[in-house]
């Protein structure tokens, strides 16, 4: 047997509460009743009270809350099968690591703020195959294409400009080394006719690789670009850290401080057939990436077939309704010929 929702097992506390309080009620309406007066004239005017019709009533409500409680927490048991059959496409991120994207003109800086965004993207993804690649004046692959999404955050947590020790920004070397990772070895046959994508989120400082190249280069592979753009316009100063601490800021030759802005204009054109979005101070377009993948088309990646359990809440969660419903039916009165108001209702013409 397994269990829908483990993390309510504390609600069980709410059975022996309700029993708890039931007889804390019964003594107190004893210490009452012997406060009140002589208990032979106590007995007389509660005569109409059935006391045992109380105790079943206690005990119907207490085992009522109890079912109700264990509906709640879903209990699971016998199998069946079931086949899904997963669809997606190939992506590759290509996140910028250079100094540049360490500057704090969005909070709390670049390459934070791309992390976390990218982080919501991959919630908002499913069944796709996704891979990380890190670049700055080099590249490399840091997570091959995988399903495993949570393996792909904990690459992305580690990715800083201290992996590549290499200044600048190529994304030709980024497309170059993405291009790898949808070749590399994934056990499937049918890899080459995957739709497949690269989404570059960088500050658009590009030093080095020529975009022409870059967009013919993507076109022959068959591959969609994608780009999403860091950062405020404005520019920012780019800092300098030790030992996990700012100490200075980056200067030139001349002793003058280095401002890095967003280059939009680069990511718009490296993007000119795919999409541009905007990760700004205060908002993020990145989130409609999902509708723009969407409408490319889907590549069947196969079918699996795996046993799980089936929900058996709805027993419990019925039983716990009518015991709850019996005792609301139940009168604590009864008439003076015995009976009560349902068996006399019931047998009247």
């Amino acid at each position: 047997m397994e269990w829908l929702n483990p993390q309510y097992f504390w609600t069980l506390v709410l059975v022996p509460l309700v029993a708890g309080l039931f007889v804390l009620a019964a003594l107190r309406r004893r210490q009452l009743a012997e406060r009140f007066g002589e208990q032979a004239t106590i007995r007389r005017l509660a005569a109409s009270i059935s006391p045992r019709r109380r105790r079943w009533k206690a005990a119907l409500k207490t085992m009522g809350i109890a079912l109700i409680v264990l509906a709640l927490i879903g209990p699971r048991f016998g199998t069946r099968l079931k086949e899904v059959t997963r669809e997606g496409i190939d992506l590759v991120i290509a996140l910028d690591v250079s100094a540049s994207m360490m500057a704090e003109d969005v909070a709390p800086n670049r390459l934070d703020r791309a992390r976390n965004e990218i982080k919501n993207l991959i919630g908002d993804m499913d069944g796709d195959r996704i891979a990380l690649v890190t670049f700055a004046g080099d590249a490399f692959i840091q997570c091959p294409l995988t399903t495993d999404y949570g393996a792909l955050r904990l690459f992305l947590d580690v990715a800083d400009p201290s992996l590549i020790p290499t200044p600048g920004t190529d994304f030709g070397a980024a497309l170059q080394m993405a291009l790898q990772a949808f070749k590399a070895p994934t056990g499937t046959p049918d890899d080459e006719a995957r739709t497949r994508a690269i989404l570059f989120v960088s500050d658009g400082e590009n030093h080095i690789a020529d975009l022409e190249t870059i967009l013919q280069d993507a076109r022959e592979e068959g591959v969609v670009v994608y780009a999403a753009g860091v950062g405020e316009t404005d520019g920012a100063p780019i800092p300098v850290y030790r030992n996990g601490r700012r100490v200075d800021w980056k200067k030139d030759r001349t002793g003058a401080v280095v401002t890095t802005r967003l280059e939009e204009a680069v990511l718009q054109d490296l993007a000119r057939e795919g999409s541009y979005f905007r990760i700004a101070r205060t908002s993020s377009s990145l989130p409609r990436i999902t509708s723009a993948l969407d409408q490319l088309d889907q590549t069947t990646f196969g079918q699996e077939e795996f046993e799980e359990y089936e929900e058996r809440f709805q027993w419990p969660l019925l039983l716990g309704l009518l015991l709850l419903i019996v005792e609301w039916m139940i009168p604590e009165r009864i008439r003076p010929d015995g009976s009560n108001r349902f068996t006399s209702s019931l047998s009247s013409p």
